[in-house]
């Protein structure tokens, strides 16, 4: 009789112990799932009783809140001692301090110290919309109608300007000058060219000996008249005027068209000087030996000290 072969052999032993293994772990891993979830509501439940504490509305204890102090109103008896009627007693409310008035208050303010104004030293003079003052060939202020006058006087910015004329003289308009400084300060290393102008007169044709003429002549009663940087030239620049030129004529007569020199060097171009073109009022520069015209003017500096010398012309 021949041995029955056994039912399973080693492979199939090996699966069936390994599905037996997964299917304990299976049954571990589920107890241990439901082990957590009741943890978990348990203590959900302890946080939500520390969350919101329930209080046993007998267990609470109210303090009584303190007693106010109510003050009984003083009754002040007015009873006039020489009439008996006056017996019953007439309550009387009694006084509070009385309230200042608002005038009382702001007058115990301290009074806001007055703005300083200063007072302009100049002599009075009729007043002018433009600003400008006419000088007399001896420096006294004339009208502001006056037909004849040397000088003018910005008031704004208290420069002194001559006034050109046309007469052939030295400060005629038609005169032309070539730009000359020798200080080297000033020229940036170019003192451009001496008498290179087109003039009449007695003066040299260079803006050196124009300003060195004038001042000996004391134009206005003045010697200290020079050449007009480009910032001074350009406060003489008035738009507004329907003119040839772009200046006050009322005040600024015999004025042409065409530039006029400053004493602003270029120090880009050492060569080259500043001058303002009053056809359109922009300031532009040019070689220094090209001739043009000049008008000279007193700082405010220089104004300053000779005020006293300055008096209406009656």
């Amino acid at each position: 009789m021949t041995a029955s072969s056994p039912p399973y052999n080693a492979g199939d032993r090996i699966i069936l112990m390994t599905i037996g293994l997964l299917l304990i772990l299976l049954i571990v891993f589920v107890f241990a799932l439901i082990n957590i979830s009741n943890t978990y509501q348990t203590k959900k439940q302890d946080y939500s009783e520390l969350a919101e504490p329930r209080t046993d509305p007998g267990q609470v204890k109210v303090k009584p809140a303190p007693a106010r102090i109510v003050e009984t109103p003083v009754i002040v008896l007015a009873v006039p001692v020489d009439t008996p009627e006056s017996l019953t007693p007439v309550p009387v409310r009694t006084k509070q301090p009385p309230t200042k008035p608002a005038a009382a208050l702001v007058a115990k303010q301290p009074a806001k110290p007055k703005p300083t104004i200063k007072k302009e030293t100049r002599v009075a003079q009729p007043i002018n919309e433009s600003g400008y003052l006419k000088l007399g060939s001896d420096g006294h202020i004339l009208s502001h109608d006056a037909t004849e006058w040397a000088c003018v006087q910005d008031r704004a910015t208290g420069l002194i300007w001559e006034v050109k004329t046309d007469d052939n003289s030295m400060r005629d308009r038609d005169n032309f000058f070539s730009w000359y400084d020798p200080n080297a300060e000033r020229n940036h290393g170019a003192a451009g060219q001496r008498d290179g102008g087109r003039c009449k007169g007695k003066a040299g044709c260079d803006t050196l000996a124009y300003v060195e003429a004038l001042n000996e002549q004391h134009l206005c009663g003045f010697s200290d008249w020079h050449m007009p940087s480009r910032d001074e030239m350009l406060t003489l620049i008035d738009r507004s005027k329907a003119n040839k030129a772009s200046i006050d004529a009322d005040y600024f007569p015999q004025t042409v068209p065409s530039w006029y020199w400053t004493a602003s060097s270029n120090p880009d171009k050492p060569d080259h000087a500043w001058f303002v073109l009053f056809r359109n009022g922009l300031a532009l520069n040019a070689l220094k030996h090209q001739p043009k015209h000049v008008r000279l003017v007193r700082s405010r500096q220089s104004e300053k000290k000779t005020l006293n010398r300055l008096a209406f012309n009656p």
